[in-house]
């Protein structure tokens, strides 16, 4: 348009308004279909959080919760791919979205299965690897033509899956000697000094409160002596207060 109205106009053409409403359309358009998507697997996850684990006492193939996912997003990811053909980046943004998404709740849910047996553990273990290898073929599920995913797709992937298989390992480690068992929690959880996370999985181990405290005390001091404990809580009033800084922030002129 600017190169077909007269010279002394065309600076006057300006559709970056349009542009800007025109990119949140998309990026609303594709935050539904994850929604969409998302919705269909915490009906399977809810499913996940009332199996009995403390009762599990073999390991077999996947859980059934984990077929559910598998077929859930084999029958939508295909047709929204397809869809998306002529624009690749905008389903690339779809994938990122939805692992970005269902990868945390994912966990929050696995925090919810307690108390879990020995057994049940390297179930969900064997579950979580099913889960990433369903996650890993998402972009290419059901296509003609086989095509690797986006390095930073899998990154997300393996980023997240990972911590959800570092949990459940934390709740197969032995508690009984409590100085080796709060060692080997900090070297699989990769240092992470948050009490709540701690306290999860001894609740996830299913132990007793009395059993408990012994453990969440010696945590805390071996946390302390890194000068890094940290609560939820605490971390998300720092993030509260860096983002007040950020607003007191003047941009200098």
């Amino acid at each position: 348009m600017q190169e077909k109205i007269d010279e002394e106009f065309s600076s006057k053409v300006d559709f970056s308004q349009e542009k800007d409403l025109f990119h949140t359309v998309i990026s609303n358009g594709v935050q539904l279909l994850v929604t969409y998507l998302e919705s269909g697997c915490d009906v399977a996850l809810v499913t996940m959080t009332k199996v009995a684990w403390q009762h599990v006492e073999t390991v077999g193939d996947q859980s059934n919760y984990v077929g559910t996912i598998a077929d859930k997003i084999t029958a939508v990811v295909p047709l929204i791919r397809e869809n998306l053909v002529s624009a690749r980046k905008y389903f690339t943004n779809f994938c990122h979205k939805f692992a970005n998404t269902f990868i945390p709740s994912f966990i929050t849910h696995l925090y919810k299965c307690k108390p879990i047996s020995t057994v049940a553990a390297e179930q969900l273990l064997l579950d979580t690897h099913s889960l990433k290898t369903i996650l890993l073929s998402l972009p290419s599920i059901s296509a003609s033509v086989g095509r690797k995913p986006p390095l930073s797709y899998t990154k997300i992937v393996g980023k997240g899956m990972e911590k959800a298989e570092l949990i459940i390992k934390a709740v197969m480690t032995p508690h009984e000697r409590a100085a080796d068992f709060v060692a080997s929690y900090l070297k699989i959880s990769e240092q992470d000094l948050d009490v709540t996370n701690f306290l999860r999985v001894l609740e996830m181990k299913g132990l007793k409160r009395s059993e408990q405290q012994a453990l969440i005390d010696l945590f805390k001091s071996s946390a302390s002596r890194s000068g890094k404990l940290t609560t939820q809580s605490e971390h998300e009033s720092s993030t509260i207060r860096k983002l007040e800084r950020l607003i007191r922030i003047k941009p200098q002129v």
